[in-house]
């Protein structure tokens, strides 16, 4: 009796919170199967009964468990469980069976399905259950019986010490009988236990931390900022244009000059003069017109990071705004390392931003160039962090 009204309060209990959990489950991100797993273990304390009622005199035990544990989002954790409640034994008239359990169950948090998900909630209220196989000995002094079916229900207390670690209380029912005798009020062993444990919890995977610090990223003060950085990018092309065609009027006097000299007097001194003068404006263009961003890399790293992808969004937007232009990505590094090493790496940097400009932002890979520079031409200290960049300029063609 006292076994199916354990069953018809836990059910009724999900029954009672099913609805609200619906809800808060939607508001979880999705991430990886390897982000959220838990690893634990636990002691517990065990009273034993059976057909004929309660041991309180005997039938008394201390067990242990290990488990692992995977939340499944704010209301869902799935677990499963290695557990052996008969390691010390306190009876010699009636003793506590000795068995082992391997079971897989869940938890369902009551706090976060009745009032919702709070990240600074440290304690949690949650129902669990779990179900699998036995191994008794010494069952109703029958022998052993190599296939048993196991199941516990009850109610936990968790309470989060840090981001990875918590301890937590358990108090619950074991029901454990012989597989063809499930059904029946003979040949089960009842237990209840009360269960001190400690959990870490080892966080997500770099991969979902870098999808959290996207989504963080994705706010209407983070869109509005973004606007604002390509609509200034936007000015800066339009001035740019300004200032290419006055570049481009001076470059042509002076090469009408170097032509008219020529003519005249055959004054080859004046001639090349005025071609350095050339090609010198020809070299400044490049700073010229650099694009105001330069996308940043930390030490050793050529992979573009989620906060600078933020810059690079803006530049592909100016990019396919101005169809017509084309670009150098020019890579550079710190001072660190050999001339060689930093050479190669700027190479990866300049390449890499371009694959992502044209895999993911769609720019035509023709209007790009790749170009390297190592540690050389660094913007002040060649220390500074800002020398690890991958600028953008201007082709003038």
């Amino acid at each position: 009796m006292l076994k199916k009204l354990l069953k018809l309060g836990v059910v009724a209990g999900l029954l009672t919170v099913a609805t609200t959990a619906i809800s808060a489950q939607n508001e979880y991100p999705r991430y990886g199967f390897w982000s959220n797993w838990s690893i634990g273990a636990m002691v517990d304390f065990d009273k034993q009964a059976n057909h004929r009622g309660w041991y309180f005199g005997e039938g008394t035990s201390i067990g242990g468990a290990i488990f692992l544990e995977k939340k499944l989002n704010h209301v869902w954790d799935v677990r499963f469980r290695g557990m052996m409640p008969g390691l010390y034994n306190s009876g010699e008239k009636d003793p506590f069976y000795v068995y082992g359990l391997l079971t897989a169950g869940f938890k369902f948090s009551v706090n976060n399905a009745l009032m919702g998900y709070n990240p600074e909630s440290r304690g949690n209220f949650y129902l669990f259950a779990d179900a699998g196989a036995a191994i008794w000995q010494n069952f109703q002094s029958e022998g052993s019986h190599r296939l048993n079916i196991a199941a516990d229900a009850g109610l936990g207390y968790a309470y989060r010490l840090s981001n990875h670690s918590s301890i937590f209380a358990e108090l619950g029912m074991i029901d454990v009988a012989h597989a063809p005798n499930i059904f029946k009020n003979r040949h089960h062993g009842l237990d209840a236990y009360l269960a001190l444990g400690y959990a870490f919890n080892f966080g997500l995977t770099a991969e979902d931390e870098e999808l959290n610090a996207s989504r963080a990223a994705l706010t209407q003060e983070n869109i509005d900022a973004l606007n604002e950085q390509i609509a200034n990018l936007e000015k800066q092309v339009n001035n740019g244009k300004q200032n290419e065609k006055r570049l481009e009027g001076r470059i042509a006097e002076l090469e009408s000059q170097i032509g008219s000299t020529n003519i005249s007097n055959g004054n080859d001194q004046a001639a090349r003069e005025l071609q350095a003068k050339i090609d010198q404006i020809k070299a400044d263009q490049l700073t010229f017109y650099a694009l105001p961003f330069s996308i940043q890399f930390g030490v050793d790293q050529y992979t573009v990071s989620e906060n600078e992808h933020q810059k690079l969004k803006a530049i592909a937007r100016v990019m396919k705004d101005n169809p017509n232009t084309k670009y150098m990505v020019y890579g550079f590094t710190d001072y660190t390392g050999s001339d060689e090493y930093n050479m190669k790496l700027s190479e990866k940097r300049a390449k890499e931003v371009v694959r992502q400009l044209v895999e993911k932002y769609g720019i035509a890979e023709s209007r790009l160039e790749a170009k390297w520079n190592g540690k050389n031409a660094p913007f002040g200290d060649v220390k500074y962090s800002v020398n690890r960049r991958v600028s953008f300029y201007r082709v003038i063609e």
